[in-house]
């Protein structure tokens, strides 16, 4: 019989018994036996810095090298992928999020998360207003004091719950800067869990920024459309902006990442449930260890999972390239920097966080301590085993 008809028929074979031979293209352990996978329900954003690390990890096979099958689930915001996550019978198990929602790790109460990768620092946040209402500086550039004389007096769309939320008040807070509290712009919002350890600099009415809470999904139409029902400013989250900014040639960007302070920029990181990770601690290691690869590899050719990224989500090719340069993907120096000791960058950033996020945690809840907030043993452990 020809070589090919044998393996044509130990293919079949295996297929049979559900396996595959190592040399036929199947996995193998060290016995030589299928290594079977097990599997892990993860979440996704569908924008650039959501979606590329669990998409590179894929791509690169790490996880099948580890023996984890990788359930995607692509979440429309932070808030949706928390309540699955917090479920009383949870589905999903690990997964990426923006800083919006950063607080449930930090809550005690309830089915609890745990912080256990560094992902990225993104620029998936913008502020988008129609063109006009902003007025840029001789350079051409919005600096402070023209977003200060923009925003004076006007309603800004988000999605409250999300992280343009953190992120506006941030930017804000870096307008508002030399400026004397009475001259101070501040904020209001119906939604009261919002405002939650604000303090407003003074009450002045010209000085007023009104937060609408508006479904993220439905800015574009709202900027799209003209009369009293009209969004003329919004703060947004890739990759809905730069869709906006293709097909509606009255809107222009005036704010994103650069904006902020450096200590204002805060990590997207990957969660996981509590439970999840106390009842399969050797499959979490793996799945943190494949991360671990995949965010080398990220690093090595981000063009290259962003592309991966757009696959994954189903999108068209190019729809995450308008921001490929405006990630910071951290990679194999940066990891053993930032986590070299507990004074190091990546533990300022992550610190930074929590502090920024425990006044969004419900009232009268004590937040867990920043140490049980964050599980990061299987990904130090990675930085130091692995290249």
């Amino acid at each position: 019989m020809k070589k090919t008809g044998i393996l044509a028929f130990i293919l079949i074979f295996a297929a049979v018994l559900g396996s595959v031979p190592a040399w036929a293209g199947g996995q193998t352990s060290g016995g030589g036996a299928a290594k079977p996978l097990t599997k892990v329900n993860m979440a996704i954003h569908a924008n650039g810095g959501g979606a590329t690390l669990f998409a590179t990890t894929i791509e690169k096979g790490f996880f099948r090298e580890y023996g984890i099958d990788p359930n995607i689930t692509i979440v429309e915001s932070g808030p949706a992928e928390m309540a699955a996550m917090r479920a009383d019978t949870p589905t999903l198990d690990i997964g990426y999020i923006g800083a919006g929602v950063a607080w449930n790790p930090i809550d005690s109460t309830g089915n609890s998360l745990s912080f256990v990768f560094f992902d990225n620092l993104g620029n998936s946040e913008r502020l988008l207003a129609r063109k006009g209402i902003f007025k840029p500086n001789s350079s051409g550039k919005f600096d402070y004091p023209s977003l200060y004389a923009g925003l004076r007096g006007k309603t800004v769309y988000l999605e409250v719950g999300t992280t343009p939320g953190g992120w506006l008040k941030n930017l804000l807070a870096a307008i508002n800067e030399g400026y004397a509290a009475g001259d101070q712009l501040w904020i209001h919002c119906e939604d009261a869990a919002f405002l939650s350890g604000y303090t407003a600099p003074n009450n002045k009415p010209e000085n007023r920024v009104l937060i609408v809470n508006y479904a993220t999904i439905n800015i574009p139409a709202g900027m799209a459309t003209a009369g009293s029902n009209t969004v003329d400013i919004a703060a947004v989250y890739e990759p809905i902006p730069s869709t906006i900014l293709r097909t509606n040639s009255s809107i222009e960007q005036v704010a994103d990442i650069d904006s902020l302070p450096k200590d204002k920029v805060f990590p997207s990181t990957v969660v996981a449930g509590t439970k999840w990770l106390k009842a399969n601690p050797e499959l979490a290691k793996n799945c943190i260890y494949a991360l671990y690869k995949g965010a080398l590899a990220r690093a090595a050719d981000p063009v290259a999972s962003m592309r991966a990224a757009e696959k994954l989500c189903a999108k068209p090719d190019e729809t995450f390239v308008a921001t490929v340069n405006a990630y910071f993907f951290p990679g194999l120096a940066e990891y053993k920097e930032w986590f070299a000791n507990s004074n190091s960058a990546g533990y300022g950033y992550l610190r930074s966080l929590y502090n920024e996020r425990v006044p969004n945690i419900p009232q009268g809840t004590t937040p867990k301590p920043f140490d049980q907030a964050f599980d990061l043993a299987y990904m130090l452990q990675a930085i130091q085993e692995l290249k």
